[in-house]
């Protein structure tokens, strides 16, 4: 992963970053390794997991038939790239409208192999490259300018964090009702310069944390007592 090789020990400690790429949720070993085969990467999972968990969009499911990858025709296919074997995807027409948006996300994390590491080539020998473009977004070359266009959506940011602490904290989905909750969390967040610490504190004294109820456990017994 690019670290110093004098780094021992279990202790915690800062760690500088030549890589400009590196840092940031998106570049943690754990969420790529999460979002790829393991065998390989997966863009298209890639992709799904920053709309979803990232910006809080909603993606839905492929249509059952859609083949995977492994099940192209292995020689007409024997030299793509990964890319080009995903790009696949949007010479149908059924696909193509989701790919569309999916697909760059993913690819602007292909640099990133199926645990993390950094790479300039795919498993099949190709150059990556890295370049996309989400809609109404510029263009962007490389991870780097991947995450800053993401870090610049902060309310798509901040309200999908924001909805998935609370849901943790309150151990229940969110409903309707919550999304007041939300919007006066978002409000107060973003007075105070978007920090993390701002975020939990405000959710710990929020009323539906501090007047949650907890479910009595079901009983196991026979006879229901």
């Amino acid at each position: 992963y690019g670290l110093e090789k004098d780094v021992t020990g279990p202790e915690m400690r800062r760690v500088k970053l030549t890589n400009a790429n590196r840092g940031g949720i998106l570049a943690m070993p754990g969420i790529l390794a999460t979002t790829s085969f393991p065998n390989r990467t997966s863009p298209v999972k890639r992709g799904v997991w920053v709309l979803e968990q990232v910006l809080g969009e909603h993606v839905p499911p492929a249509p059952p038939n859609v083949p995977a990858l492994e099940k192209q025709n292995q020689k007409e296919v024997a030299n793509l790239t990964l890319r080009q074997r995903t790009e696949l995807h949007t010479t149908d027409a059924s696909c193509a409208s989701c790919h569309k948006v999916l697909d760059p996300i993913g690819f602007g994390l292909e640099n990133f192999d199926a645990i993390g590491r950094w790479r300039d080539s795919d498993d099949a020998g190709g150059q990556i490259d890295a370049a996309g473009e989400l809609p109404g977004e510029k263009r962007f070359t490389s991870p780097k300018e991947l995450k800053a266009i993401i870090a610049a959506r902060k309310d798509e940011v901040t309200r999908s964090l924001t909805q998935k602490l609370l849901a943790y904290a309150l151990c229940r989905p969110l409903e309707g009702y919550d999304e007041i909750v939300v919007d006066h969390l978002m409000g107060t967040i973003a007075r105070d310069g978007y920090r993390m610490q701002t975020l939990i504190s405000e959710i710990v004294t929020s009323y539906p944390f501090l007047n949650h109820r907890i479910q009595k456990p079901v009983s196991l017994s026979s006879n229901g007592k």
